[in-house]
């Protein structure tokens, strides 16, 4: 079906990239670039044989799904429940996890990151002090296959999920949202917001999914997320009778940790973090925005998620 062409065009495309990829050379102006490393040039081949391998990319998107079985029903109750689920240790295999942050880190050396922005009010965008932030998309994918396949795999199949449980919430099958976060310490934070408002139109940002890539952080980086509950302020959140949610809560940003939540319900914030030892503690974070569109009709054909990749799951 329809499914299947996909997945078939999606291994063909696969394919396809071992014939150019020594003619393409992915680097935007943007930051990182400054420090280069001796595992480089065998971390690219590995890489690369990973990028051109149908195999290897069908296992590791069966592994992803798999995991997901130890997990997925614990996340839809949390979120019919309480409307926030954190999984307690990682959602997904460590040695993904390593993988997948080395390939954030060859992003980052490269020179993909640029400034992070927050909006304030849905009309004022504003810097965040040393956050910096880029996207996974098809563009990079020879840089970070293993994000790029791990993206889909996991909103293919939780979107599967999660419009099984809740129906109304319409989570596209086609488009979602995503954006990796670097923060590199100096009291690096987030300030209260919902995920909402910015970025995807016509369609709507409805379920948020952070996934933690931090195999070296203990407790003075510091980092952690606090989910508040129900408003689009603190002092809203806390007259919401945030008991009821079981918020507020502080989870730490430990490798392969998933936080999920509703984007346009839960506020939420980040604490300072800080760097003790370079890049291997900078503080990595990858948010996936599961989409609906609450009026379908008024949605031009043409239409497309403005930051949202330029691929169709």
């Amino acid at each position: 079906g329809t499914r299947q062409k996909a997945v078939s065009a999606c291994a063909a495309w696969v394919a396809s990239i071992a014939v150019r990829r020594q003619r393409v050379r992915m680097r935007s102006k943007g930051f990182g670039g400054e420090t280069t490393t001796a595992k480089s040039p065998m971390r690219g081949s590995a890489k690369e044989d990973f990028a051109t391998s149908e195999s290897q990319v069908a296992k590791f998107k069966q592994e992803i799904v798999s995991s997901m079985d130890d997990w997925s029903d614990e996340l839809i109750a949390g979120l019919r429940d309480h409307g926030w689920w954190a999984s307690s240790g990682p959602s997904l295999p460590l040695p993904f996890c390593r993988a997948m942050r080395a390939e954030v880190e060859d992003l980052w050396h490269q020179g993909h990151f640029i400034k992070s922005q927050s909006v304030l009010g849905g009309t004022v965008y504003y810097d965040k002090k040393n956050v910096y932030a880029t996207e996974v998309t098809r563009e990079r994918y020879l840089v970070c296959p293993r994000m790029w396949h791990y993206t889909v795999a996991l909103t293919q199949e939780l979107v599967r999920r999660v419009n099984l449980a809740f129906p109304e919430m319409g989570l596209s099958d086609k488009f979602i949202g995503n954006k990796l976060n670097m923060s590199v310490g100096n009291g690096a934070s987030f300030d209260a917001h919902l995920d909402v408002g910015v970025a995807e139109k016509p369609y709507n940002r409805k379920l948020s999914l952070l996934v933690y890539l931090n195999d070296s952080w203990r407790p003075p980086l510091g980092g952690e997320i606090t989910l508040l509950g129900e408003g689009e302020t603190e002092a809203e959140a806390a007259n919401a009778n945030p008991e009821r949610l079981k918020l507020p809560v502080t989870v730490t940003p430990i490798s392969g940790r998933l936080v999920a939540f509703w984007s346009d319900r839960i506020l939420h914030k980040v604490q300072a973090s800080e760097v003790l030892d370079g890049i291997d503690d900078y503080r990595v974070s990858y948010v996936i925005w599961l989409l609906g569109q609450d009026t379908p009709s008024s949605a031009k054909k043409e239409d497309k998620p403005e930051s949202a990749p330029s691929w169709a799951l």
